[in-house]
């Protein structure tokens, strides 16, 4: 995630993203503690350990419904609209996002990338992190595991 909180760009990432693919009907679902971020900005790291309610974000969206278990595919670029649930509040937000096929992985058959904006008074982030900017600015890479 990028925002900038009091006119400064703050970068924070989190290892502990958690991601499932139905490969069958296509849908993801996703989890994020934001108390699982890692910034080097000592106030957030303060704001989000001290946040009183917990700060899970969920997620769930459908991907394009191509044959992406074919072996090689072509890398998927797509906008893929996702709803976020976050402490009671429910919105949508797309994203730009490419699915591509892993050649010769043992382990992972496609990396998973995702980009986009949310914004901090839509889902309340204004409330729990004073002074930060509006757009918050989210990316992330996941890898799907082969079935």
């Amino acid at each position: 995630m990028i925002a900038k909180i009091d006119n400064k760009t703050v970068v924070a990432e989190s290892h502990e993203l958690y991601v499932n693919l139905d490969y069958i009907n296509k849908k993801i679902n996703g989890t994020l503690n934001l108390k699982s971020l890692i910034t080097d900005i000592p106030e957030l790291k303060k704001y989000l350990k001290e946040a009183e309610q917990p700060l899970l974000i969920s997620f769930s969206g459908t991907i394009p419904p191509d044959d992406f278990m074919a072996q090689p595919h072509q890398p998927l670029i797509f906008s893929w609209q996702i709803n976020i649930n976050f402490q009671d509040k429910n919105f949508k937000v797309m994203l730009k996002t490419t699915l591509q096929h892993i050649k010769e992985g043992s382990t992972f058959s496609c990396r998973l990338n995702a980009m986009g904006k949310i914004f901090a008074n839509e889902i309340g982030l204004n409330k729990i992190i004073p002074n930060i900017d509006n757009i918050i600015e989210i990316q992330f890479v996941q890898f799907i595991l082969k079935v």
